[in-house]
């Protein structure tokens, strides 16, 4: 991430993610906002966008926080900063409502367990959300925090997720096509998150969150 003058990443990612959480509210901390256009400048002096955050934030107008809030939220984009669920706590819920869809798929298979979704920040030194099954386990990859940004794909995002585990917790495919006795895949369908077969060149069996009960 370019972060020009400020001293270190971590300290840039300080200064980025409350410059984030209060540009998304529509009103930014002014010396926050030049400490960020001041950065961008070092890397790219000639930035407009960083110039006139610099120079709004000089004048301290309570009339300019829209139009700084909208200039600090492109320069933190072009610098690559990625909000987290710190950032955009409404995505780790849409996450977790998710999962609750996906065990509700689980009972209507007839397995009475359930999974859970945790943040781990450590396994490759990133943020990212995991479902965890009842034994423990999860997959490798996990769930980026910006997929749960729209509730179809973070539908689809988790029950990807979730089968990886699954499939070490019940030694077996899940959930399978009734029809076809095929192991489903989660997927996208006329903007839907469904449980997709393959079978007979394709079909979509159930939505995710309503799979029929047996």
């Amino acid at each position: 991430m370019e972060n020009g003058g400020v001293d270190d990443d971590a300290a840039f990612d300080r200064l980025a993610s409350a410059v984030y959480i209060a540009a998304r509210a529509g009103a930014v901390d002014c010396t926050a906002a030049f400490d960020l256009a001041t950065s961008r400048l070092e890397v790219s002096p000639l930035d407009p966008d960083a110039t006139e955050l610099a120079s709004l934030s000089l004048e301290f107008a309570e009339a300019s926080q829209p139009r700084m809030a909208e200039l600090a939220l492109s320069l933190l984009a072009a610098a690559g900063f990625c909000p987290g669920f710190k950032e955009e706590p409404g995505w780790l819920a849409s996450l977790e409502d998710a999962v609750r869809l996906v065990n509700r798929d689980l009972a209507a298979t007839g397995i009475g367990r359930s999974c859970r979704l945790h943040v781990d920040v450590e396994r490759h030194g990133i943020e990212n959300a995991y479902v965890e099954t009842w034994d423990g386990g999860t997959s490798y990859c996990g769930i980026s925090p910006d997929c749960g940004a729209d509730p179809v794909p973070a539908l689809v995002a988790v029950a990807e997720d979730a089968q990886d585990p699954l499939m070490h917790a019940l030694w077996a495919a899940w959930p399978v096509c009734p029809l076809h006795r095929l192991g489903v895949h989660a997927g996208a369908y006329q903007k839907a998150a469904v449980w997709w077969c393959g079978g007979d060149g394709g079909h979509a069996v159930a939505a995710i969150g309503e799979w029929p009960d047996r």
